[in-house]
C-alpha cells in the first residue's frame, strides 16, 4: 500500500455515490463508512509525512519530563486492550522508577510497535510482551510478539520508508510508515531500535534510549 491507496479507494466510492445507478441504504451507508475510514488513513499518513519531515529537519523541540515508567505503560496498556479486546498485553519494569524523556514521543513509539506487533500477528495468536529494564546508563524497552516474524532478506529494509512485509493477514491497513517513524523518533531522542526475528516464530524490537534521571 502506498500513497495512492487511499486516495484510489476515495475516488471509486465517490464515484458509486455520484453514479447513475440507484443504490440502496445499505450501500449508501457502507460506501459512506469507507468514506470515512479511508479519509482517517489520509489524514493519519499526512500527519506521519509532516511529523518526519519535522524529525528529519530538527524543528521540534524535546520536551523533557519526568515520567513514572511503571504508570506510564500501564496506561499504555489499558488503552490497547479497549481498542483490541483480542490482544494479550503482558508488562514488565524491572529496576526502573521514572526517568526523563519526552511523553509525546515515547507514547509514538509506544503506540507504533503495540499497532505493528498487533498487524502481523496471527488471528489466533495475538500477544504481546513488553519489558523494560535499566542497563548502565540505558533505559531499555523490548517488544517481543509471537507473529509472522521476518524474513532475513527483509530484516534491511523494515525501516524504510513505505516498505511493508507482505501479509495475508493485514492487506488492508497499512501504509508502511510506522517503523520508519519509530526509528526516525527514536534517532531523534538520542537513542537505538534493534530488531530480532524467526519466521512464524514472532519478532523483538529493542529500543534503547538514555536514562536521565
Amino acid at each position: 500500500m502506498n500513497l495512492k491507496t487511499p486516495v484510489s479507494v476515495i475516488k471509486i466510492a465517490g464515484s458509486n455515490l455520484s453514479g447513475d445507478s440507484e443504490l440502496t441504504e445499505k450501500q449508501r451507508k457502507r460506501y459512506g463508512t469507507i468514506l470515512n475510514e479511508e479519509a482517517d488513513k489520509l489524514n493519519e499518513l499526512m500527519n506521519k509525512l509532516l511529523s518526519f519531515t519535522q524529525l528529519e529537519n530538527k524543528s521540534i523541540d524535546l520536551k523533557k519530563q519526568e515520567i513514572d515508567v511503571d504508570d506510564f505503560v500501564s496506561r499504555y496498556k489499558e488503552t490497547f486492550k479497549i481498542k483490541y479486546p483480542d490482544f494479550k498485553i503482558t508488562c514488565k519494569v524491572s529496576d526502573v522508577g521514572s526517568f526523563y524523556t519526552d511523553p509525546v514521543l515515547l507514547g509514538s513509539v509506544f503506540q507504533n510497535m503495540v499497532e505493528n506487533a498487533y498487524k502481523y500477528s496471527h488471528p489466533n495468536k495475538k500477544e504481546l510482551s513488553i519489558n523494560v529494564t535499566h542497563e548502565k546508563r540505558n533505559i531499555v524497552f523490548s517488544f517481543i510478539d509471537k507473529g509472522i516474524g521476518i524474513p532475513k532478506d527483509e530484516l534491511g529494509n523494515i525501516f524504510k520508508k513505505f516498505y511493508r512485509i507482505e501479509n495475508q493477514y493485514n492487506q488492508n491497513g497499512s501504509v508502511g510508515l510506522g517503523l520508519a517513524f519509530c526509528k526516525e523518533l527514536v534517532n531523534f531522542m538520542d537513542g537505538e531500535i534493534t530488531v530480532n526475528s524467526k519466521v512464524n516464530v514472532g519478532t523483538e524490537f529493542i529500543v534503547t534510549l538514555p536514562y536521565e534521571n
